[in-house]
């Protein structure tokens, strides 16, 4: 075993001697007098920790107003919903959900090459048929949302009808998805007031739905534009040149955030089976979940139907609500839903970031910095200093401590502000970096303390 040893002694001299270990060495008691220059009283702690908490809420400001969440498991707020869950839901009656999966029709995929094959699209006829019909019938809806496309190179022999229909009504939006400055992929230039995005980034394997972005390349959204429009004012969110803050009505919003998703919706033909004891009627068994009907099946072909007791005063939704499918942490949750979530929250007013949101959120960093802070200030007593159980202690307080208030402050701004923000990066920052710092200066504080007189070790 003598050349293990020898080995091993070589090595570690190597490594001893080498200039990272050297730079390392030198950082290590850089980061010590630092650290212990602003933390060697309690108003350089107070005033450390209120600086890292503001630096902290501003990278997590910006992190949040990314289209596509990073280091982030936001099946995080699925666990932090199911104990507060009613065990009777009831959605809003106030919307009219238009499936029209079922209603396609064939065109040629290049009008100029009939050879280039068909694909298959939105039946538009029917489209005109059914929005024709809320005009004759004189439907006092609030608002139409068609999560539907309308593309330059995808024509029928209808397009100009419905088009000028969809141009004539009154509160409609329309769909489309952003082909850069230059946009000349719309179908026709009449529909260009009633445009909305709708489009939905992914970045790397980050294939999961979580956040939807309400100003899209500086574009208002679906949702977006339905809510302006519903208020009558225009584009109510705004970029502050190209970096990512946002501000609606001079208010600092987010423009990116984890979407709130109550459940699903289903369809009227496979509702959920109701309980046996269940006494409810079927109008109140049927209000009890979101779901869609078909345009041309329970609409266009019903006989019968009565359109303004069905649509008065409701928003209608149109959209392909079986195929246009994304994974959530709820489940899979159609793109419309998503949508209409969208509106629903921006309508609550949970994209304004209030004063008192951004205050608390500081004061509850600054307060679990403060705690490292703190508790590295116990762990440096001299009855603790040379006891290893206490340090060990105090050393695990000091790691699961701070995670542990962080998902503590998490919970609490889920309940009181319905807000969902990145986690992950503050517990990087507060646990890993700041934790890392004062392991890194503990560990300094003591070499040069084993080493002699600590006077001479620095000289």
């Amino acid at each position: 075993m003598s050349w293990l040893k020898r080995l091993f002694d070589w090595m570690t001299s190597r490594v001893e001697n080498s200039k990272i270990h050297k730079f390392f060495s030198r950082l290590s008691a850089k980061l010590s007098d630092v650290f212990h220059w602003l933390t060697d009283t309690s108003q350089k702690r107070w005033t450390v920790a209120f600086v890292c908490a503001l630096v902290l809420s501003a990278i997590c400001y910006v992190l949040d107003n990314q289209p596509y969440n990073k280091l982030e498991d936001s099946r995080l707020f699925y666990y932090l919903e199911r104990p507060f869950q009613p065990k009777t839901k009831a959605y809003d009656t106030n919307v009219c959900f238009i499936n029209i999966s079922h209603d396609r029709q064939l065109v040629y995929v290049n009008p100029d090459d009939h050879d280039a094959g068909n694909t298959d699209i939105t039946d538009r006829r029917k489209l005109l048929q059914f929005l024709r019909k809320i005009e004759d019938d004189s439907v006092k809806y609030k608002f139409i949302m068609m999560d539907i496309r309308f593309d330059r190179d995808l024509q029928t022999e209808y397009d100009d009808s419905l088009f000028h229909q969809i141009a004539r009504m009154p509160n409609i939006v329309i769909a489309h998805h952003y082909y850069g400055e230059e946009d000349d992929q719309i179908a026709d230039t009449v529909l260009r007031p009633f445009v909305g995005m709708s489009d939905y980034q992914i970045k790397g394997n980050l294939t999961n739905f979580s956040r939807y972005t309400f100003l899209q390349n500086k574009r208002p959204s679906l949702a977006l534009k339905m809510y302006d429009d519903c208020l009558g004012q225009p584009t109510s969110i705004e970029q502050w040149g190209d970096i990512p803050v946002y501000f609606s009505d001079h208010h600092l919003c987010a423009n990116a955030p984890m979407l709130y998703i109550t459940g699903n919706i289903y369809s009227i033909m496979n509702l959920p089976a109701p309980e046996e004891d269940n006494d409810m009627t079927l109008f109140d068994y049927m209000a009890s979940y979101p779901y869609y009907e078909d345009l041309g099946a329970d609409f266009l072909l019903l006989d019968g139907r009565d359109w303004n007791a069905d649509m008065d005063g409701r928003y209608i939704v149109v959209a392909d609500f079986e195929n246009d499918i994304h994974d959530t942490y709820v489940g899979k949750v159609p793109g419309a839903y998503i949508t209409w979530m969208a509106f629903k929250y921006l309508v609550g007013g949970h994209h304004i970031l209030s004063w008192t949101y951004i205050f608390l959120s500081v004061i509850g960093y600054m307060l679990i910095i403060y705690f490292l802070f703190y508790i590295d200030g116990v762990a440096n007593k001299p009855e603790y200093k040379d006891n290893k159980v206490a340090q060990s202690l105090l050393s695990a307080v000091r790691w699961l401590g701070s995670v542990g208030l962080l998902y503590l402050v998490t919970f609490l701004f889920y309940r009181f502000f319905q807000m969902r923000f990145n986690i992950t990066f503050p517990i990087m920052f507060i646990t890993i970096v700041i934790n890392f710092i004062i392991q890194i200066s503990n560990k300094h504080e003591k070499s040069i303390t084993t080493d002699g007189d600590p006077i001479a070790a620095v000289q």
